[in-house]
């Protein structure tokens, strides 16, 4: 099979790209390969890129530095139009992220060991039980007492 040129790589790319008409700024949605985040990758000059940063450096015809990031103004990570993507630092991308609450928190992080029917248990136990301690919530929940404490003073599980 013949190598594809880069105009042919370029073509083929913009091929799995489709116009979402659903989304409010109609995004430029990859439709093939995606990695287990949702971001899109593709095969393109011996590598397995993210569309995303691809795209970027299309548009832009320069490469983006290996510390950088691709932030997406439209939140959908298989978005790959130009006008959507701009370059920041990580900081400036977890700062997006956090600013439009899209950060896992609650039963959605992975680490998480309680359920919010747990965690309003909790909070309920102690306020209406008398000589209810937070090391005995800890014990029955198979948490740290600091945890529970968090959870009490309102530290964790601030969005229940």
């Amino acid at each position: 099979m013949k190598a594809r040129t880069r105009t042919e790589q370029i073509a083929h790319f913009h091929a799995g790209c489709v116009v979402n008409e659903n989304t409010p700024d109609k995004c430029l949605e990859w439709q093939w390969g995606t990695d287990r985040y949702g971001y899109g990758k593709f095969w393109y000059q011996g590598n397995t890129v993210q569309t995303h940063r691809l795209s970027y450096e299309l548009f832009h015809g320069r490469q983006i530095a290996e510390d950088m990031c691709i932030c997406h103004s439209c939140d959908t990570p298989k978005c790959c139009k130009p006008e959507h993507l701009r370059e920041g630092t990580n900081q400036e991308n977890t700062d997006d992220m956090t600013s439009r609450n899209r950060q896992a928190n609650g039963e959605t992080n992975g680490r998480a060991k309680l359920t919010a029917n747990q965690v309003l248990e909790i909070r309920e136990k102690y306020e209406t039980l008398e000589n209810c301690t937070q090391s005995a919530l800890a014990n029955e929940f198979g948490v740290t007492r600091q945890t529970i404490s968090h959870i009490i003073h309102n530290k964790t599980w601030t969005h229940i």
